[in-house]
């Protein structure tokens, strides 16, 4: 079991837990789908990355402040084998998954959503508030979501499981949803920052404590190949154009202010700055003091 990744930003503690992995297969396409396969695994290897296989990272930002345990995101839970260590994580840290007052979702793909639901469809975090963009939550739960856009066009079944799994889920956590604003700010610590593209109601959050801030990226980053070509993009962006202008806009912004940056699919702990590089821009991981 991963140890938790602990730190401190201003008054708030920070820890940041694993809830496992999942792997989508081949690599390519599911990043960069509209490049050439010996471009993108010819990039891939160049950072001693598998080219078989896109193994993405759980990485789950807890922040506790006052009387608040919040969640960004709840994992993928029991949808796939590699997931589900989150509940697990936290009791070993002290902390029953009843203690957890906020989740705060930065979209609804059931990567970041599943794990909110036990198989039998009951709740997971029982007594926590679940925030969620109006936009995202409209979205999904329209009769046909708009997938002209995305690669995800070409891939019916890939289509119907998330139209599908997706309401599902929505509709079970209905008791607990609380529906924000684009640019909603929550408990005098977390602000919604809209970042379009991955889906059409796609967050990043930035938890902020006095004049120190952290930004949590969400789904901009699925591997750092992407920091290199943020242009070529993931298959599961639902307007791939406008993922890939998020993205770069993104990059630019953090290699400029030189502040950590939290990601969530990333390698362990998903935490680290974005600098200009060679070709785009470079990851540095963070160090065990999160510094």
């Amino acid at each position: 079991m991963q140890t938790p990744f602990s730190f401190r930003l201003g008054q708030l503690e920070l820890m940041i837990f694993s809830d496992g992995y999942q792997d989508l297969a081949p690599a390519h396409p599911m990043i960069g789908p509209y490049e050439q396969p010996d471009r993108v695994q010819q990039a891939l290897r160049a950072l001693q990355l598998p080219t078989d296989v896109l193994s993405l990272d759980l990485n789950i930002l807890l922040v506790r402040h006052q009387d608040r345990l919040i969640m960004i995101d709840a994992g993928l839970g029991t949808e796939d084998r590699t997931s589900g260590r989150l509940p697990a994580s936290l009791a070993a840290a002290g902390i029953p998954v009843t203690a957890i007052t906020d989740i705060v979702l930065t979209h609804a793909h059931t990567d970041h959503t599943g794990g909110l639901l036990h198989p039998d469809g009951s709740p997971v975090f029982p007594h926590a508030i679940v925030h969620l963009s109006q936009t995202e939550y409209d979205h999904w739960m329209q009769e046909l979501p708009d997938f002209t856009a995305s690669p995800l066009d070409i891939a019916p079944e890939m289509k119907t499981g998330l139209t599908t799994r997706i309401p599902e889920i929505l509709r079970a956590i209905q008791p607990q949803l609380w529906l924000t604003t684009p640019r909603a700010t929550l408990y005098d610590c977390i602000r919604l920052v809209p970042a379009p593209g991955h889906t059409l109601g796609h967050s990043m959050v930035e938890i902020f404590s006095g004049e120190e801030t952290l930004l949590h990226s969400a789904d901009l980053l699925h591997a750092v190949v992407l920091l290199q070509r943020p242009e070529w993009g993931m298959f599961y962006d639902m307007d791939f154009g406008q993922a890939a202008r998020t993205r770069e806009s993104m990059l630019q912004e953090a290699a400029s202010n030189g502040k950590m940056t939290m990601t969530y699919h990333l390698p362990w702990p998903g935490l680290g700055k974005i600098k200009k590089g060679d070709i785009g821009f470079e990851w540095e991981p963070a160090t065990a003091s999160g510094r």
